[in-house]
């Protein structure tokens, strides 16, 4: 193992992130189906409900009733890889020299997942207002099987961020207003792989699981200039986990396991600056541009990681990410009343390279449109839907894993493709 181990760990806390949403190369957190039907175009400045308390905290001076939001949301989708793999295998002496395994094809798996969101706000007086959140905005898994040209990088890797805390929104003046939310994440994630054994020995099922947790703050603050146009910039900071869990390394005959498995890894700090406009009574036009700070997290190292012959491994990971910029764009139009209907896209750029990309991180730089709905049913209660679909660029995957003393691993050549479908469904009640 272990370069294969701790790479795909790394892979799968930087998917937690971004992070997106989409997250690791999805940098922006599907926290609500409202939010869904514009892809987020309207994330500072939005204050529509109060999944706001999230996004932008100072948007909850707009809500003007006691509110609560449940919002389930689901990610379905698939990715393919095609191509090829070298792994060595250890030596054996004085029996069995060292060999390699050379194979090529294609991987497939299934990406899915299910995280709901719950908000709660409630105003103070006429300039404070009061909300708790519990949203998760990143959780994704992939499965190859332990039989395909990827599965000594990968077989199973699942990840979860979820995300608890309150928030608070201040009415400084009539056309400012500023907020404050504390995060507290938890971070759950299994990573999986083979571990390639000598010659004519069964190759070794790896499997670790760890879970940690971070705390931060997010804040932002909202101006109105006119009463038709709202400016929207927030900042969430960088969440900084400390996970701990098992790793094992197995065969039908023999079982490795330890529990003192560490690893420190972040979530990178994030900046939202949104512009909303009414041009009509009927129409409203947004924007966002979403800034990721990925170079502030340059590596991963895994303290304990067990091989198949029973000893442990320190893993340092360096990938150099590079920071992101993305862009969403998104209108909203009063059809009637009781009903309106949401349209966006978004442009979704990938902090990864060629040289550090794993299968255990399928998607990528990506064009998604977005399209929903809310249906007002009285004033206090309304409904959202909303769908978004991820059409991703092909991914050149050119990786070369390193064990501990430099020395290659194992070498995977080809190329990737993915696409998901985000689906999402939310009821707003004002408690009145």
């Amino acid at each position: 193992m272990k370069k294969h181990l701790a790479y795909l760990t790394v892979t799968a806390y930087l998917m937690g992130i971004s992070a997106s949403a989409h997250a690791n190369d999805f940098s922006i957190p599907f926290i609500s189906a409202a939010g869904l039907g514009d892809l987020y175009a309207d994330w500072a400045t939005s204050a529509s409900d109060a999944s706001t308390s999230f996004s932008n905290p100072a948007g909850l001076t707009e809500l003007h009733h006691q509110q609560f939001v449940f919002a389930p949301m689901g990610i379905l989708g698939s990715a393919q890889f095609k191509g090829s793999s070298v792994t060595p295998t250890p030596p054996f002496p004085p029996f069995i020299p060292a060999g390699s395994i050379s194979s090529s094809g294609v991987a497939n798996t299934r990406i899915g997942a299910f995280f709901p969101s719950f908000y709660y706000s409630i105003p103070i007086n006429c300039r404070w207002v009061f909300a708790l959140f519990s949203t998760t905005p990143f959780g994704l898994g992939t499965n190859y099987g332990t039989d395909t040209v990827v599965r000594y990088l990968s077989t199973r890797s699942t990840v979860v961020v979820n995300d608890f805390g309150p928030s608070i929104g201040y009415k400084a003046t009539d056309k400012i207003s500023l907020g404050l939310g504390l995060d507290a994440a938890r971070l759950a994630f299994t990573l999986n792989n083979m571990d390639a054994s000598p010659l004519g020995f069964p190759d070794a099922n790896a499997q670790n699981h760890l879970t940690g947790w971070a705390y931060g703050y997010h804040a932002g603050v909202l101006y109105q200039p006119l009463c038709d146009t709202r400016i929207g910039l927030s900042f969430n900071s960088m969440l900084m986990f400390h996970a701990t869990g098992d790793s094992e390394a197995f065969t039908t005959t023999t079982e490795y396991r330890t529990t003192s498995q560490k690893s420190n890894a972040a979530l990178p700090a994030r900046t939202q600056l949104s512009v909303q406009h009414d041009f009509t009574p009927r129409w409203t036009g947004m924007a966002t541009v979403f800034y990721t700070n990925w170079r502030s997290f340059p590596r991963v190292t895994l303290q304990n990681t067990m091989l198949n012959n029973g000893t442990l491994t320190r893993e340092v990971i360096v990938f150099n990410y590079h920071n992101t910029v993305d862009y969403s764009i998104g209108a909203n139009y009063k059809a009637t009343e009781k009903w309106l209907l949401r349209g966006g896209v978004q442009f979704m750029n990938s902090p990864s390279n060629n040289q550090y990309r794993g299968v255990a991180d399928p998607v990528g730089s990506a064009i998604i449109l977005g399209l929903g709905a809310r249906y007002t049913q009285n004033r206090c209660l309304s409904y959202d839907v909303g769908v978004g679909h991820s059409f991703f660029r092909q991914n050149n995957v050119n990786l070369t894993a390193l064990n501990a003393s430099g020395t290659p691993v194992t070498t995977v050549t080809g190329n990737m493709n993915a696409q998901t479908t985000v689906l999402g469904a939310q009821i707003n009640w004002n408690i009145t």
